[in-house]
C-alpha cells in the first residue's frame, strides 16, 4: 500500500501551541504509475510553486473568513479563537474588544459545555467557540463541537443563532455543514435547539443523527426572507449531502416539506423564485419552483459526479464547460484539461477561478491550476506535492478577487502548515 503524504488542517495542541501536524492518506493496493523523482522528493526552495505565493501564516495560522467582509478570524483545538483584518497584504489583530461568553448545549439529551469568544464588529456580532473531549470528561457522546454564532436570515426574524457543527474533520474547512441551531441570545448561559427532536433517529454512535438540521454559510446567504432549513432526515446516513428536503421552520412535530428530493446543498431563493438540482434519469437538471410550478433552467446528460459546483456554477470535468445554474449561460474554459479535478472555486465576480486536483491518480503529486476569464491576466499551472490542503479549501480575499488563500505545507516534511496566499499577475 503506498501512502501520500498530505499538508493537514488539524492543529495538535501542545504547551498552549499550534503546531500542525500531518496526516497520511492510504491508497488503494490497485497498480499504480511508477513514481518520478519530483513526486518522492519535495523542497520548498526548488518548489516553483513557492515562488508565487506569499505566506500569511507564519507561525502556522489558518485565517477563515467571517460573515463581515475583510474580517477573519483563527481557531485551534484549546478554543483559542483571535481575530484579525486584512491590511496592505498582511493579517493584523483586529481592535475589537473580545468577550466571552459560557454556554451548555443540549445535543441528544446531553449537556456540552462551550465557552464562546465574540466581538461587536460595527453592530454585527460575531464569535466562535470550540469543545473537545479533553475540556470535560462528563460529556461521553460528543469528543468535538464547533460553534458559530450567526445573524438570522430575515425570514427568520431578529436575533441570533448559535450554529454548530459535530465534525472534527471540519474543523479548517471554511464552510462548514451544521448539524444543530440553536436559537441564542447572546451572552446567555443555555440554548435551546430550534428545530424540535421529535421524529429524530438514533445512529451507531447513540448520538442523535446529524443529518435532521442542516444549514451552511452559503444555504443562509441565498435564502432571502424565507424561512427554510435542509434536512436529509427521510435518506439513509449514507445519502446525507447528496439527498436533502427543504423543510419550513415551525414547531411542528413534522416540519413540513417545501421542495423533497434535491442533489446535495445548493439551495437559492429569489424574485424568480427556488432555485435548486433534481436527478433527471441518468444526468440532473436546474429547476426553478414559483407558484408551486417547476420549470427546467437547464438539462445535464452527464451524472452530478461528473461535475464540480462553486456557487451557481458547475464545471464539467470531462468538458471544462462551466454552466451557470440560474441562467444556463454556458462558458468554455479555454485549454483547460479538468478530467480528474477535486475542488473548484469561483471568485465573486466570476473572473477567476481555481481547478485543484488531488487524487490517487496523481501518485504524490497534487495540480493547480489558477485560471482567469480575462486576457489580461495570466493563467498559470502548478504540479508539485503538498501544494495543498484538500479539506482547506480556498478562500477569495475582498477587493479585486485577484488573491486566493489556502492552506500549504510550509516545511520539507510537511509537518508545518499554514495560510499562504496567490495573487493573479497581469501579463
Amino acid at each position: 500500500m503506498k501512502t501520500k503524504i498530505i499538508a493537514v488542517i488539524l492543529a495538535v495542541l501542545a504547551a498552549g501551541s499550534a503546531a500542525a501536524y500531518f496526516l497520511t492518506k492510504d491508497k488503494k493496493a490497485d497498480p499504480v504509475p511508477q513514481e518520478t523523482a519530483q513526486s518522492r522528493v519535495f523542497s520548498l526552495t526548488s518548489s516553483a510553486y513557492n515562488e508565487k505565493i506569499t505566506v500569511t501564516g507564519t507561525d502556522s495560522q489558518i485565517y477563515l473568513p467571517t460573515d463581515k467582509e475583510g474580517l477573519y478570524y483563527t481557531a485551534d483545538l484549546n478554543n483559542n479563537i483571535d481575530f484579525y483584518v486584512l491590511s496592505g497584504g498582511a493579517f493584523q489583530k483586529a481592535a475589537y474588544e473580545k468577550k466571552t461568553a459560557k454556554v451548555n448545549l443540549t445535543a441528544s439529551n446531553e449537556t456540552v459545555p462551550v465557552t464562546l469568544t465574540y466581538i461587536d464588529a460595527d453592530g454585527l456580532t460575531v464569535g466562535y467557540g470550540v469543545f473537545t473531549s479533553a475540556m470535560s470528561s462528563s460529556v461521553k457522546l460528543y469528543d468535538y463541537a464547533f460553534c458559530k454564532i450567526a445573524k438570522k436570515s430575515s425570514g427568520y426574524g431578529d436575533g441570533y443563532w448559535l450554529l454548530t457543527d459535530f465534525t472534527k474533520d471540519d474543523f479548517y474547512k471554511a464552510d462548514k455543514v451544521y448539524n444543530e441551531m440553536y436559537n441564542y441570545k447572546v451572552g446567555q448561559g443555555s440554548v435551546a435547539t430550534a428545530v424540535s427532536q421529535n421524529t429524530r433517529l438514533i445512529d451507531e454512535n447513540a448520538t442523535y443523527r446529524q443529518d435532521w438540521t442542516l444549514l451552511t454559510d452559503e444555504f443562509i446567504r441565498n435564502l432571502g426572507s424565507a424561512n427554510y432549513f435542509m434536512s436529509s432526515r427521510y435518506y439513509t446516513s449514507e445519502e446525507t449531502g447528496k439527498r436533502t428536503d427543504i423543510m419550513v421552520y415551525s414547531n411542528a412535530y413534522r416540519p413540513k416539506i417545501q421542495v423533497k428530493d434535491i442533489i446535495g446543498y445548493w439551495f437559492v431563493n429569489d424574485e424568480d423564485g427556488m432555485h435548486y438540482l433534481k436527478t433527471d434519469g441518468n444526468g440532473f437538471r436546474s429547476v426553478v419552483k414559483k407558484d408551486d410550478k417547476e420549470s427546467t433552467v437547464v438539462k445535464f446528460e452527464d451524472s452530478y459526479d461528473n461535475y464540480l459546483r462553486s456557487g451557481n456554477y458547475v464545471l464539467n470535468t470531462s468538458t471544462a464547460v462551466m454552466t451557470n445554474l440560474i441562467t444556463g449561460e454556458e462558458t468554455v474554459l479555454k485549454d483547460v484539461d479538468a478530467n480528474g479535478a477535486t475542488a473548484f472555486s469561483l471568485n465573486k465576480n466570476v473572473t477567476k477561478a481555481v481547478i485543484a486536483f488531488d487524487s490517487a491518480e496523481n501518485s504524490n503529486n497534487q495540480k493547480l491550476i489558477y485560471y482567469s476569464f480575462d486576457d489580461s491576466f495570466k493563467t498559470e499551472t502548478f504540479v508539485e506535492p503538498m501544494l495543498f490542503e484538500e479539506k482547506a479549501g480556498f478562500v477569495w480575499l475582498e477587493g479585486s478577487g485577484n488573491t486566493v488563500m489556502s492552506v500549504r505545507a510550509l516545511s520539507d516534511d510537511g509537518a508545518k502548515t499554514g495560510s499562504v496566499t496567490y495573487t493573479f499577475s497581469q501579463k
